[in-house]
């Protein structure tokens, strides 16, 4: 018995081995992320043989996420098996020097001359090399024996007959395989078979251009361009997803056992690190229909209508048939959309004196864009125009369709401002801590906020400001409102913030909060 599995076993290796057929899918579809992954369809038809075929274009995927499947109607992908092979390739390796082919040729009949004295001008026989290319003698068979001439000193060479000037070289190469069982397909009979996997070296990078119009601003075209990075494999009329909102993949650092003796590779994440967490945690996919209704201008293109797909948290938009080799790049645009904008100031006042707070309180100058699409707009570089002349660049955030967006374009000079705290009130206060007695201060502070429009038209300011205690009151309707996340037993994260038109000239904003400071012993 034992030895009847033995040998099931050999032919089931063997079959498996020379008769299974072969065949190289395609990516056909491939939904791309901006972090670097893409989720990948190989297709190809193939013949099989007992329902089986393999392909060695195994795709390195995450744990989980590699299955195999076919188009063909009443087929079915039952199992999925990983192997590797060592595969010998014979080729001809050219000759390189006379006594590399003299070995080559050894058993032949040789005819040449030799610079010794020994009464004979020509010397003929079969012959064999003795030693190696440094220090050798060719051995020449004779009717008396057998002569061996010194290699250095024998010139006018000639080989009787044919010889060789190739030396066939054996190679074996290890080859990883990915073979397919298909149900209900019958030999011979061609079906389409593919596999799928979430893989790493494909992404996109979004990019904007923002071209404000009117005097004063009161539209912009927007256009979103996608940027196509291909680490992984050559596409051929493939249809491409570009992914907005990344979904989770607990296993992504994983790789799948059917990917034997892979590894990830393909894109960094240099500019996603770069831009920050929200860059690569939206992302976009697009139908794109190219119409353009008017005029395109140096800046943006012209107007174009977009199709648009959704699947669940996910947004889509679709390239149909692109092309694109390994270590390739292209762009295409997904849409270009005129939408409601204006001018806008934003200065938001956090706490403390460090360098970096003291830039992040500057006044900005920005624009106020409202997404009247349909779609999300992704976190991705934007750069601003004014008809033709460029005024700035920075990040655009991640905006639902329907709301409104500031995006930051250049430090303001015609609104300046001024901001001060001072302390009205001090009063003791006792609170147990640890159920003791602990003794703090509630400190009374009020912040005024000096504005100056050196315009002579009034302007729209968007002011925040972020503070570590209670907000108490706010002049000119500000909104006041508390984190959620941070609320402190003492001093809770707050915020205050005012959205105002002042006309030219100078406005004073005023705002009142309470803070406990702990009494120092």
């Amino acid at each position: 018995m034992k030895r009847l599995i033995f040998v099931t076993l050999l032919c089931f290796t063997n079959f498996f081995a020379q008769e299974m057929p072969s065949f190289s899918p395609e990516i056909k579809r491939v939904a791309v992320f901006k972090n670097g992954y893409a989720f990948t369809y190989r297709e190809a038809e193939t013949a099989t043989n007992n329902g089986w075929a393999y392909t060695t274009k195994t795709p390195i995927g995450v744990l989980g996420t590699v299955w195999g499947y076919s188009t063909t109607p009443n087929i079915k992908v039952s199992r999925l098996l990983a192997s590797e092979t060592t595969t010998e390739k014979s080729e001809g390796a050219r000759l390189a020097n006379l006594f590399k082919v003299l070995v080559a040729n050894e058993g032949s009949r040789i005819r040449f001359q030799a610079n010794i004295y020994d009464g004979k001008n020509v010397y003929e026989g079969v012959y064999q090399i003795i030693g190696d290319e440094n220090y050798a003698h060719i051995a020449v068979k004779t009717e008396t024996g057998t002569i061996f001439i010194p290699f250095n000193s024998a010139f006018n060479i000639e080989l009787v007959g044919k010889f060789e000037t190739q030396k066939i070289v054996k190679t074996s190469q290890k080859e990883t395989r990915l073979a397919i069982k298909a149900d209900g397909v019958k030999d011979g009979e061609k079906v389409n078979l593919g596999v799928a996997a979430l893989e790493r070296g494909i992404s996109w990078i979004p990019a904007y251009r923002i071209e404000a119009k009117g005097e004063p601003i009161k539209e912009a075209k927007i256009e979103l361009e996608a940027m196509l990075l291909n680490d992984l494999a050559d596409m051929k009329d493939s249809d491409v997803y570009f992914v907005v909102g990344v979904p989770s993949f607990l296993f992504q650092n994983q790789i799948s056992p059917l990917s034997l003796g892979g590894a990830f590779g393909g894109i960094t994440s240099n500019l996603s690190q770069s831009l920050g967490n929200n860059f690569a945690s939206n992302a976009i996919m697009t139908k794109t229909t190219e119409e353009s209704l008017v005029a395109a201008s140096p800046t943006a293109g012209g107007e174009e209508q977009v199709g648009s797909s959704s699947a669940t948290q996910l947004f889509l938009y679709e390239g149909k048939q692109i092309d694109l080799k390994k270590g390739e790049r292209m762009s295409m645009k997904l849409f270009s959309l005129t939408v409601p904008c204006s001018e806008v100031f934003e200065w938001t006042i956090d706490d403390g004196n460090s360098p970096e707070t003291s830039r992040a309180n500057q006044i900005w100058y920005g624009l106020k864009l409202k997404n009247s699409t349909a779609m999300p707009w992704t976190t991705a570089p934007a750069v601003a125009f004014y008809d033709w002349k460029p005024i700035g660049q920075n990040l655009m955030t991640f905006t639902p369709a329907g709301s409104e967006n500031v995006l930051r374009i250049t430090t303001a000079t015609e609104v300046v401002g001024k901001h001060e705290v001072e302390e009205i009130e001090r009063l003791p206060k006792q609170i147990r801590e640890y159920g003791k007695p602990v003794s703090y201060e509630l400190v009374t502070l009020e912040g005024k906020i000096q504005l100056e429009n050196k315009r002579k038209q009034p302007v729209e300011i968007v002011l925040t400001r972020n503070i570590i205690g209670e907000i108490v009151s706010a002049t000119d309707t500000g909104k006041k409102t508390k984190d959620g996340a941070n609320l402190q037993p003492l001093n809770p994260s707050s915020t205050v913030k005012w959205n105002i038109t002042i006309p030219s000239g100078e406005k004073e904003i005023k705002y009142i909060y309470k803070v406990y400071v702990r009494k120092s012993i």
